[in-house]
């Protein structure tokens, strides 16, 4: 029995050998024919040749074999390391290239989240070891590649993870594959020092999150026709900081080739980057709140100090758009980003290609939500007129209040939160697509079903198309952010309609499908299509009235804090971050 149990060892161990050499073969051919692929033909290779003994659970990466697992008919493939785990050394810094590995890795279990402090509960959570990114692929597996997803969190670039918003229901659905990868947040992404700039070989600082984005782009097209996709058929998406994360992907000319289509949901891309000099006055202030106060050991003391403190002193806004505090954003740093976002935009400078670019109706019921009730406090009638003037001015704030007068709205509340999503995120992304519509193809959306679930709402809280709300409908699935969905069926088939017209868009560069004729964004008040129950519908002027009183206004994104802060309280009383009433912004 024993010589049995060794004959039968030695066979399987020279049948596993058998089966290496003949995948390392597959897979020496099938790079031979990637390269003919990058050199001119449309050839893309097999990806069955990357399966290791004919396993479509196990894929040999560029770096490793990796195996995965089935579920909710995908084949899911997560937590796959596509930077080196930015520690020590290496905190603060551009990522470096992850080394190599032999054994086969387990890619069944979802990443951690890179460390943030979640707000309104103030939890710090997350490992610094999170540069991870999961692929999500149909089951049986491609015989052709297929288009690729690449999803972009949101979260104000200080909260966010790449399970918050689950791509498996679209890939089982739809037959396309989906990429969600993680990225650095508040100072651990986009902390800007002169000291930091001088280690860096390109002399950048103050966007390791995007550079963050810009490997795992790196990744996807290395790797992603070993999972079913095509390389050369890339669509990044993203909402909100994750939308504003394409734009920039956009305007770098570090990510060219790497995606040929883009979307953004309630990300414009015309907000100003911070300049360096800017995000460094604020990096400066983060160094002297944590007790780092000599020159010579700025880097040492920061590398030294614990995750807790990092997050802890001078955390990010809690409410995402009053500024009580930082801002974490991406930074004009030369190098990455050469130029300001804004003005790029402005002058043609970015990548033209097919681009999706819409908002939310109510955009800012969710901010002031988290300002006010989610906080325990109630915005009271007596007290939105003296809010409109700390937030837009005293001069602005009486005509805002005549452009959106309480009455016309469930709550004193919702009025404000109208007025701050139209002026901050809205008319942006309004005035962002009519531009861009001069340079390449753009469809324009408004997402305006009211009825919407939310975690943190109470029963009876009103907040309309908020901000975030139409990601269930994207993803066909309850997300982090709005908690468990439960579609009715006209609502069920406002999610089949905007998941096909997201895919059909990244497969073709057009979202147009048998049931929904979506036409291409003209100019500034051109044709877009409204996506509420019980059916979508094409209009044109999209909040044309609107978005010409705040046009007129010149009120900007730039000018929050500026003439203080509404209904300040004691935790973050003194804004203190670039756009803030300190003078930087």
């Amino acid at each position: 029995m024993t010589g049995a149990r060794s004959w039968k060892s030695q066979t399987h161990k020279m049948v596993a050998a058998v089966l290496a050499v003949v995948a390392l073969i597959a897979i020496g051919c099938a790079k031979t024919s990637a390269s003919q692929s990058r050199s001119g033909t449309t050839q893309v290779e097999d990806p069955v040749a990357y399966e290791l003994g004919g396993n479509p659970l196990t894929i040999q990466t560029a770096n490793g074999p990796v195996f995965g697992k089935l579920a909710n008919n995908t084949r899911q493939f997560l937590g796959i390391p596509f930077a080196k785990a930015p520690v020590g050394a290496l905190r603060f810094r551009a990522p470096q290239p992850v080394e190599d590995w032999t054994t086969t890795l387990n890619a069944t279990q979802p990443p951690s989240p890179c460390p943030q402090k979640l707000p309104i509960v103030n939890l710090v959570v997350g490992s610094e070891d999170c540069l991870k990114i999961n692929v999500f692929t149909p089951n049986p597996a491609p015989v052709h590649p297929r288009a690729v997803m690449v999803w972009i969190y949101g979260g104000g670039f200080s909260v966010g993870g790449s399970m918050d918003d689950n791509p498996a229901t679209m890939v089982a659905k739809t037959g396309i594959v989906a990429v969600t990868f993680n990225y650095r947040l508040g100072p651990f992404g986009f902390l800007a020092l002169p000291e930091l700039a001088r280690e860096d070989p390109y002399g950048s600082t103050g966007d390791q999150g995007l550079e963050d984005q810009l490997a795992a782009l790196k990744w996807v097209h290395n790797n992603i026709v070993r999972f079913g996709g095509n390389p050369n058929n890339v669509t990044i998406f993203g909402e909100s900081a994750g939308g504003i994360s394409v734009c920039a992907q956009m305007a770098s000319p570090l990510s060219s080739g790497l995606f040929e289509k883009a979307i953004t949901e309630s990300g414009p891309c015309n907000l100003a980057a911070p300049s360096l000099s800017q995000a460094e006055a604020q990096g400066e202030q983060y160094l002297k709140a944590l007790g780092c106060n000599v020159a010579s050991q700025y880097l040492t003391c920061l590398d030294s100090k614990p995750v807790d403190q990092l997050l802890n002193t001078m955390p990010p806004d809690p409410t995402f758009i009053f500024n009580r505090s930082v801002n974490w954003f991406p930074t004009q740093d030369g190098h990455f980003l050469p130029s300001n976002t804004l003005a790029a935009f402005r002058e043609g400078h970015y990548k033209h290609i097919p681009t999706i670019v819409g908002a939310n109706k109510d955009e800012g019921t969710l901010f002031v939500y988290l300002a006010y009730d989610a906080q325990g406090r109630a915005l009271a009638s007596s007290q939105w007129a003296g809010e409109l003037n700390d937030y837009f001015g005293p001069t602005l704030g009486p005509k805002v209040a005549r452009e959106y007068p309480m009455s016309s709205y469930p709550s004193p509340e919702f009025a404000f939160g109208q007025a701050i999503g139209d002026a901050v995120l809205a008319c942006p992304a309004v005035e962002s697509a009519a531009g861009a519509s001069k340079y390449q193809p753009v469809y324009e959306y408004e997402y305006s079903n009211p009825d919407n679930t939310f975690i943190l709402a109470k029963p009876g809280d009103v907040l309309g198309a908020f901000h975030s709300s139409e990601l269930p409908y994207v993803f066909g699935t309850s997300v982090e952010s709005t908690g468990t969905t439960n579609f009715s069926p006209q609502e069920a088939q406002l999610s089949m309609d905007m998941m096909d017209a997201w895919v059909q868009f990244a497969k073709t560069g057009n979202p147009s499908t048998p049931a929904l004729a979506w036409p291409r964004l003209k100019e500034l008040g051109g044709s877009y299509m409204d996506f509420n129950t019980p059916a979508p519908k094409v209009k044109t002027d999209m909040m044309s009235n609107t978005c010409s009183f705040w046009k007129s206004s010149k009120w900007s994104a730039n000018d929050i804090g500026k003439y203080g802060v509404a209904s300040p309280n004691s935790q973050n009383s003194v804004p203190l971050g670039f756009l803030g009433a300190n003078g930087l912004g």
